[in-house]
Parts: structure tokens; sequence; C-alpha cells
């Protein structure tokens, strides 16, 4: 059964294993995305580029901790159920936006298995959460 405080901590998990990956591993991310490597005279463009694939893995490897730390404190029932819906209500928001905009670049972008396998991944959150928001949040 999905409950919320075992969904957050599924979430925690990918967004710390994907920040690892994006912010230690920048470029090879972005290979998996269609980003090849730009020819010599453009390194400056590379280089922006992947510090911002850099700069989104610290926001989800950021975004995982504090889903971390929330979890305890929704399982143990700290947090009223008007809390635990605002806290689903903005990951809700969150993962929406990150599937449209996922969709968009695989779309008119990317174009990649990497591509369908984030907005897989971002769609998947968006409907566990959808599903969180329609049945009442209680912790195990």
């Amino acid at each position: 059964m999905l409950t919320l405080p075992r969904f957050i901590t599924l979430h925690a998990i990918l967004g710390m294993a994907l920040g690892i990956a994006f912010a230690l591993y920048g470029p090879l991310m972005l290979a998996f995305f269609g980003i090849a490597d730009i020819p010599s005279q453009e390194a400056v463009l590379y280089w922006n580029i992947a510090s911002f694939a850099r700069l989104f893995g610290a926001v989800l490897f950021s975004l995982g901790l504090v889903l971390f730390a929330l979890r305890a404190p929704i399982a143990k029932g700290e947090l009223s159920a008007e809390s635990q819906r605002g806290v689903v209500s903005a990951l809700l928001l969150s993962s929406l936006l990150a599937t449209i905009v996922a969709l968009t670049q695989q779309a008119s972008v990317w174009n990649t298995w990497a591509g369908w396998l984030l907005s897989g991944l971002f769609a998947l959150l968006t409907a566990g959460y959808v599903y969180l928001i329609i049945r009442r949040p209680r912790s195990d």
C-alpha cells in the first residue's frame, strides 16, 4: 500500500541518487540526453552547460535530503493532516511541472531513451502524489 512516508522515502532516494549522478558526472549525464561533446572552439559553452547540469544535481540532492528529513515527522504523526496535505500538494505541483518540462524537452530537444526515462519518472511521482492527495494522508 502506498503511504506518504514510504513514497516520500522513495522520492528522497531517487532525488539523492540522481543528484549525485548529475553533480558528480554532469557531462556524462548530459551525454545520455544527446548532448554530445561540443567542439573545442566552443569549450566555454560546453562547460557552461555542464555547470547547469551539476547545479541541477545539487538541487536534486538537496531536495532528497529535505524529503528524507521530513519522512520521520510524517511517519510519527508529528505533522497535522493539514500540513501533510500541504506537503503533498507542493510535491504534486513540483512533480507535475517537472513532468511537463521533461516531456516538452523530450519532444523538442532530447529525443533519447534517457529523456523518456526521466519524463516517466517525474510522471510516476506526479501520479503517486495525485493518489496521495485524493486519499487522506496518513502516517504508517
